[in-house]
Protein backbone atom coordinates (compact mmCIF):
# COMPACT_ATOMS: atom_id res chain seq x y z
CA UNK A 1 0.00 0.00 0.00
CA UNK A 2 3.06 2.23 0.07
CA UNK A 3 3.59 2.04 -3.00
CA UNK A 4 0.41 2.95 -4.42
CA UNK A 5 0.56 6.14 -2.10
CA UNK A 6 3.84 6.47 -2.76
CA UNK A 7 3.16 6.60 -6.53
CA UNK A 8 0.70 9.41 -7.13
CA UNK A 9 2.52 11.52 -4.73
CA UNK A 10 5.88 11.29 -6.85
CA UNK A 11 3.92 11.78 -9.76
CA UNK A 12 2.09 14.78 -8.34
CA UNK A 13 5.53 16.38 -7.08
CA UNK A 14 7.11 15.88 -10.47
CA UNK A 15 4.45 17.52 -12.37
CA UNK A 16 4.18 20.45 -9.61
CA UNK A 17 7.92 20.60 -10.04
CA UNK A 18 8.17 20.84 -13.94
CA UNK A 19 5.80 23.99 -13.52
CA UNK A 20 3.76 25.88 -16.07
CA UNK A 21 4.08 28.64 -18.03
CA UNK A 22 3.67 31.99 -16.14
CA UNK A 23 2.32 35.08 -17.54
CA UNK A 24 4.92 37.03 -17.19
CA UNK A 25 7.01 34.36 -18.82
CA UNK A 26 4.82 34.25 -21.80
CA UNK A 27 4.57 38.15 -21.99
CA UNK A 28 8.57 38.60 -22.23
CA UNK A 29 8.39 35.57 -24.79
CA UNK A 30 5.68 37.32 -26.81
CA UNK A 31 7.98 40.43 -26.48
CA UNK A 32 10.67 38.80 -27.65
CA UNK A 33 9.20 37.74 -30.29
CA UNK A 34 7.51 40.71 -31.57
CA UNK A 35 10.84 42.54 -31.35
CA UNK A 36 11.83 40.08 -33.56
CA UNK A 37 8.88 40.38 -36.25
CA UNK A 38 8.93 44.15 -35.84
CA UNK A 39 12.86 44.01 -36.77
CA UNK A 40 12.14 41.96 -39.67
CA UNK A 41 9.26 43.93 -40.41
CA UNK A 42 11.26 47.28 -40.60
CA UNK A 43 13.98 45.55 -42.70
CA UNK A 44 11.41 44.01 -45.41
CA UNK A 45 9.96 48.02 -45.76
CA UNK A 46 13.17 49.62 -45.71
CA UNK A 47 14.19 46.65 -48.63
CA UNK A 48 10.90 46.97 -50.28
CA UNK A 49 11.78 50.97 -50.34
CA UNK A 50 15.00 50.15 -51.86
CA UNK A 51 13.06 48.45 -54.80
CA UNK A 52 10.53 50.99 -55.50
CA UNK A 53 13.05 53.68 -55.60
CA UNK A 54 14.58 51.46 -58.45
CA UNK A 55 11.66 50.92 -60.56
CA UNK A 56 11.26 54.45 -60.20
CA UNK A 57 14.47 55.28 -61.40
CA UNK A 58 14.37 53.33 -64.02
CA UNK A 59 10.89 53.93 -64.82
CA UNK A 60 12.45 57.58 -64.89
CA UNK A 61 14.96 56.12 -67.18
CA UNK A 62 12.72 54.54 -69.83
CA UNK A 63 10.81 58.01 -69.75
CA UNK A 64 14.29 59.54 -70.52
CA UNK A 65 14.90 57.45 -73.44
CA UNK A 66 11.36 57.11 -75.16
CA UNK A 67 11.90 61.26 -75.39
CA UNK A 68 15.51 61.01 -77.11
CA UNK A 69 13.98 58.58 -79.21
CA UNK A 70 10.87 60.64 -79.91
CA UNK A 71 13.32 63.54 -80.58
CA UNK A 72 15.63 61.73 -83.07
CA UNK A 73 12.43 60.28 -85.04
CA UNK A 74 11.01 63.84 -85.53
CA UNK A 75 14.95 65.53 -86.15
CA UNK A 76 15.06 61.78 -88.93
CA UNK A 77 11.84 63.24 -90.40
CA UNK A 78 12.63 66.61 -90.62
CA UNK A 79 16.00 65.28 -92.62
CA UNK A 80 13.66 62.90 -94.57
CA UNK A 81 11.66 65.83 -95.86
CA UNK A 82 14.55 68.26 -96.93
CA UNK A 83 16.33 65.47 -98.63
CA UNK A 84 12.66 64.91 -100.65
CA UNK A 85 13.18 68.78 -101.47
CA UNK A 86 16.71 68.23 -102.46
CA UNK A 87 15.59 65.57 -103.98
CA UNK A 88 12.75 67.35 -106.25
CA UNK A 89 15.15 70.59 -106.78
CA UNK A 90 17.66 68.08 -108.11
CA UNK A 91 14.82 66.67 -110.54
CA UNK A 92 14.09 70.47 -111.24
CA UNK A 93 17.84 71.09 -112.29
CA UNK A 94 18.20 68.17 -114.30
CA UNK A 95 15.09 68.72 -116.28
CA UNK A 96 16.45 72.25 -116.87
CA UNK A 97 19.80 71.36 -118.02
CA UNK A 98 18.22 69.05 -120.49
CA UNK A 99 16.27 71.73 -121.74
CA UNK A 100 19.14 73.91 -122.12
CA UNK A 101 20.98 70.70 -123.56
CA UNK A 102 18.65 70.40 -125.99
CA UNK A 103 18.25 74.26 -126.90
CA UNK A 104 22.11 74.15 -127.35
CA UNK A 105 22.30 71.22 -129.18
CA UNK A 106 19.63 72.85 -131.40
CA UNK A 107 21.16 75.97 -131.56
CA UNK A 108 24.91 74.30 -132.79
CA UNK A 109 22.37 72.36 -135.53
CA UNK A 110 21.17 75.87 -136.99
CA UNK A 111 24.46 77.22 -136.57
CA UNK A 112 25.78 74.17 -138.35
CA UNK A 113 23.20 74.83 -141.29
CA UNK A 114 24.18 78.43 -142.00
Amino acid sequence: MNKLVLLPALILLFGLSTGCATKQWVNEELGKMNERINKLESQGTAAAGQEVKKATEAAEQAQAAEKKAEEAAAEAAASAKKCESASAQCASAEKKAETAAEKAAKSFELMQKK
